[in-house]
């Protein structure tokens, strides 16, 4: 048997306060140490409260691995998983997050959070939580060991910055988020907290924040919420880079976006993504001019209903090994074109520029989209910076997504790690190429290696953005190759065609569904 897969029983109606006092990271309820034999001594267990991730992280599971797979380490499909459910809690009094999680999917539903740092900290993949609420304060005074009020931050919750899946609905925020001059939202003499030394709070305090320091950990597509609501609030988004506040912006910064289903979070009341409004992305998120800016995070609101078939997509874009393999190397010395990507380091989780002053993920070309108002003319910037971590999350549904590399077009490019809708919103990439280039594109199963598709040549753009995604169209007057992206069961490709969300993994067995997904109502 593993722990690690086992759940919780039932954990109804507790309550903690007046807690996490040692670590500004020491949720009141807290998952994510680990209890282990010790290496020295295979019949002493030890615990480590802390952040552990080292032996392995909770992964509830229906199934028994240990007897099933003969592998307590085998990897749990979606029909088999399982989430630990917390129903009906209360934090309060308490200078840090009222729930960190850096282990195990939860559900979490009817929880309750007053006078906290954070409302919640959901540093693990497939969280559902609903019926959240998060009073940052309530007005009483904080009387609290060694610190003051004015010193603890007054933050809602805080997305994740790469391999999360969240969806919150149903929740309310209420006196969280910094009161200061730039409120958008709400001018009530009361919102949010000032930095008084009674009952106040940090001036950084917001109710949404996103972690965008990173240039190797992206946000891929990983957020959602619905039915939010504010009471007296502050500041409500800020995206929050420790290294260097953004400037410059980093892979993750730039990536950033959220699935307002209902527009209740950005406060359009109709359907809304919420991406990125760092100005080095150029015209990326800003597609129309009924995009909505919020120049305090900074945050792009793109109406979901303005464009046909939009959406949201995701790839990762492999053309080169030897650039891509550097990305979070240890080295103290950036790559620059000299250096022939040996002996050097990009795109960390961390510095921006090396000790001469060269930066570690500089863009090595630019993507944008295909259209009069993303050409130079009417965005000189370009578009978003491709880096050697060249993860690319951005809106689909429009014409194509245009790929210009500084070193000329790939000879052999890889793309995988795929997310979109593949019938509501279609993914269609195009790359410059010369005239009398061939062309050999096919798909592979990501654990099939026998599954391949061969895609075939069409005599126009409208074929290939219709089409069953496995064709291709070359225009020898724009000189532009265009491919149509979808995504793929991992394990076959038999009869291919445009699977959606709903299609049933053929054979049935534990994957479920086709394409893996992650669901919370």
């Amino acid at each position: 048997m593993s722990p690690g897969n086992r759940l919780t029983k039932v954990f109804d109606g507790n309550v903690a306060h007046s807690t996490g006092w040692w670590w500004s990271h020491a949720g009141a309820f807290y998952s994510g140490g680990s209890l282990y034999y010790s290496s020295g001594d295979d019949t002493l267990l030890e615990y480590n409260a802390g952040r552990d991730q080292s032996k392995g992280t909770r992964s509830p599971c229906l199934v028994d691995k240990c007897i099933e797979n003969n592998n307590c380490g085998s990897y749990c499909y979606e029909g088999e998983r399982a989430w630990y459910k917390l129903t009906n809690n209360k934090v309060f009094m308490t200078a840090s997050p009222s729930l960190n999680s850096w282990s195990g999917r939860m559900e979490v539903i009817r929880f309750e959070a007053h006078d906290v740092a954070l409302g919640m900290e959901a540093l693990q993949d497939g969280f559902g939580i609903d019926q959240l609420l998060v009073e940052c304060r309530s007005g009483e005074e904080w009387v609290i060991p060694g610190n003051r009020p004015d010193y603890v931050s007054a933050n809602g919750f805080f997305w994740y910055d790469t391999g999360q899946g969240h969806i919150i609905s149903s929740s309310t925020f209420r006196n969280c988020g910094a009161r200061n001059a730039n409120n958008a939202y709400d001018t009530s003499p009361t919102r949010g907290c000032d930095t008084n030394e009674i009952n106040g709070c940090s001036s950084g305090s917001t109710v949404w924040g996103f972690l965008t320091h990173s240039d190797q950990f992206t946000p891929e597509l990983m957020q959602a919420t619905s039915g939010i609501t504010y009471e007296d609030c502050g500041r409500r988004f800020k995206l929050v880079d420790f290294a260097d506040n953004n400037t410059p912006s980093s892979v993750s910064g730039r990536a950033q976006n959220w699935i307002d289903t209902d527009g209740s979070a950005s406060g359009l009341n109709e359907p809304t993504i919420m991406a990125s409004g760092l100005t080095d992305a150029g015209n990326w998120w800003k597609v129309d001019s009924n995009v909505v800016d919020d120049p305090e995070a900074p945050l792009a609101f793109i109406k979901v209903n303005d464009g046909n078939e939009r959406g949201l997509g995701h790839i990762r874009l492999r053309w080169k090994d030897e650039i891509h393999n550097t990305v979070g190397n240890g080295s103290s010395k950036a790559c620059t074109p000299s250096d022939n990507w040996q002996n050097c380091g990009t795109c960390y989780n961390g510095p921006k520029v090396d000790g001469s002053g060269d930066p570690y993920c500089p863009a090595l070309g630019r993507i944008r989209h295909i259209g009069s108002k993303f050409d130079l003319t009417n965005d000189p910037i370009g578009g978003l910076p491709i880096t050697a971590n060249a993860e690319v999350a951005g809106l689909t549904g429009g014409f194509a997504w245009l790929l210009q590399l500084d070193d000329g077009p790939p000879k052999s490019l890889k793309i995988d790690q795929i997310e979109v809708d593949p019938i509501e919103t279609p993914m269609v990439l195009a790359i410059p190429y010369d005239s009398g280039t061939s062309f050999s594109i096919t798909a592979h199963a990501a654990y099939c290696s026998s599954c391949v598709e061969i895609f075939f040549a069409v005599n126009s753009v409208d074929h290939v953005r219709a089409s069953q995604g496995n064709t291709y169209y070359y225009d020898e007057a724009t000189k532009l190759l265009y491919v149509r992206i979808i995504q793929t069961p991992q394990t076959y490709l038999t009869d291919w065609h445009l699977w959606n969300l709903d299609d049933l993994n053929m054979g049935g067995g534990p994957r479920t569904h086709a394409l893996d997904r992650f669901t919370f109502s």
